[in-house]
């Protein structure tokens, strides 16, 4: 049977593809339990697949991954990048172990059916545009032209962007989706707009990486969020994965927070 289907940018699953991969899954799963009850060591072991929102992905993951592998040696971790939408969805399939994200999700479902929900350290982000648009004597003519830039389109700060643009400034500006937060830095660099990007990733960097905060704009705290199926299901390792995630983010929150 064929299972995924060819597309111009990549393959989807056909609908074979996806019972497959259902399947597949839940097999991988009981072999991890097998070997985790047979293995004399008691060392953490297993598959663990983590859906990461834009900004969490770029932002905290890498150092998610090189927790892990210092303390969990023999834990298989991946990491795929979704929507916020998409993650109530994306762990009951079974599709991701452990989904990570920011702000709310847009799904309208209750986490309670199944799933278990973990508030995790929450993530600043801040306005900031190239040094042009921040420093120009008259900045509502500097901003008249600027665009938002949107990382997540399911994330609310570049409305709370939008709306402050037009209270402060009278300007209406359109929203455009960069696709990712190295997208939405390079063309907010280029002074093509203004974007909402995490403290922790501009604020400790000399000059904010060629990027400033832009003053008299709001900063936006986000909550973050763990999602995996309930306590009495969830394996060790993603239990393991859940804790490294907020060492992660509360050493992220604490270095931005030191003084210069």
């Amino acid at each position: 049977m064929q299972l995924v289907q060819r597309l111009p940018h990549g393959v989807r699953l056909t609908p074979s593809g996806e019972i497959f991969q259902e399947y597949t899954q839940r097999i991988f799963h009981v072999v991890d339990e097998m070997a985790s009850a047979l293995n004399p060591s008691g060392e953490m072991e297993g598959r663990i697949t983590i859906g990461a929102s834009a900004l969490l992905l770029e932002t905290r993951m890498g150092a998610l991954m090189h927790e892990c592998r210092y303390r969990y040696p023999k834990v298989q971790v991946s990491l795929r990048q979704m929507p916020i939408s998409r993650a109530y969805e994306a762990v009951r399939s079974g599709e991701v172990d452990v989904a990570l994200v920011h702000g709310e999700c847009t799904s309208g479902d209750s986490p309670a059916a199944g799933l278990t929900e973990e508030v995790l350290p929450d993530l600043e982000v801040v306005p900031v545009a190239a040094p042009s648009l921040v420093d120009a004597p008259d900045p509502a003519e500097a901003l008249a032209n600027v665009r938002v830039l949107a990382v997540d389109p399911d994330c609310a700060s570049h409305q709370v962007l939008v709306a402050a643009l037009r209270e402060v400034y009278g300007i209406d500006a359109p929203v455009i989706e960069a696709g990712s937060m190295g997208g939405a830095r390079e063309l907010a660099r280029a002074g093509y707009g203004i974007a909402m990007l995490p403290y922790e990733s501009v604020g400790t960097a000399e000059n904010g990486g060629g990027l400033t905060p832009l003053p008299g704009l709001p900063r936006v705290r986000l909550t973050v969020r763990a999602l995996w199926a309930g306590r009495e299901l969830a394996r060790p390792a993603v239990s393991a994965v859940c804790d490294v995630a907020t060492r992660v983010g509360r050493e992220g929150r604490a270095k931005v927070s030191q003084p210069a």
